[in-house]
């Protein structure tokens, strides 16, 4: 029996639907283009934003640290920075950090929106002066693409706690409650009092107490999660102490401006 052959120009079955089709993919292809909501658009746009350089502050002679400084707040034990933790669908779908946005400790120490914290006061003004050991003052991110968030924290409750740790959740919120208010100490307990009033020293180890809670920001370095960015540990407002009744590891942090180390 001889089959019946055709030309390959010839249209046969639904030849209009596969026309359409490909039309439809192309027409679509080229709407989210314009609208930027291509993947490769979206991964662009959170290198232009959260994760462009920025040039934190210089450091002054006498290495004290002044209000509005630009800094990076890094753990001496594990060498982290304290560090937003956008999740990879809000990077790219926002241009910005939104509030709540959780904290974490990562490897990554490149200055960024996303790790780079403002020193600011309490009624939110920024005098030219240096932060003293025992004021009280505010960590907010940067103008743009940091969202000007704050430094939050509270305590626990059931459903408001760190992921894996349970202790009480540090945060980044758009707050101006007593729950934003910090204050740096001294690392040494015997000298703590004496040290108040004396500014504070960049590169210095120092503890981060939380005002309301008087519980200290600590980084967990036994709780890791991979992330778009990199292995990060998670980071709580959690008071570790050791025999002596002195801040262990976990406690000890340091800040970094420009050419402070």
């Amino acid at each position: 029996m001889a089959t019946r052959t055709y030309n390959p120009a010839v249209r046969v079955g639904n030849w209009i639907e596969d026309v359409q089709l490909e039309e439809d993919i192309i027409k679509d292809f080229q709407e989210k283009k314009d609208a930027g909501e291509l993947l490769i658009q979206k991964t662009h746009n959170v290198t232009n934003n959260l994760l462009r350089q920025v040039k934190l502050s210089e450091q002054t002679e006498n290495r004290s640290l002044m209000f509005g400084s630009k800094i990076n707040l890094r753990h001496i034990a594990s060498g982290t920075v304290l560090t937003s933790k956008v999740s990879e669908l809000k990077s790219l779908t926002s241009s910005q950090l939104k509030s709540p946005c959780d904290m974490s400790a990562s490897l990554m120490t490149t200055p960024c929106p996303r790790n780079v914290l403002l020193i600011c006061s309490v009624d939110g003004e920024v005098p030219k002066k240096p932060l003293c050991y025992g004021q009280k003052f505010v960590l907010k991110t940067l103008p743009g693409p940091g969202g000007e968030l704050s430094l939050w924290s509270d305590r626990a409750t059931f459903t408001k706690c760190a992921a894996k740790s349970r202790f009480p959740v540090v945060q980044l919120q758009d707050d101006s409650s007593y729950n934003v208010v910090w204050q740096v100490q001294c690392k040494n307990p015997l000298i703590r009092m004496e040290m108040e009033g004396r500014p504070v020293i960049v590169g210095d180890p120092i503890i981060l107490n939380h005002c309301k809670t008087n519980q200290n920001l600590a980084c967990m370095a036994q709780y890791q999660r991979r992330t778009p960015y990199g292995q990060e540990m998670e980071v709580c407002c959690k008071t570790f102490l050791d025999s002596h009744k002195a801040e262990m590891e976990e406690n000890l942090w340091t800040i970094v401006v420009d050419n402070s180390e």
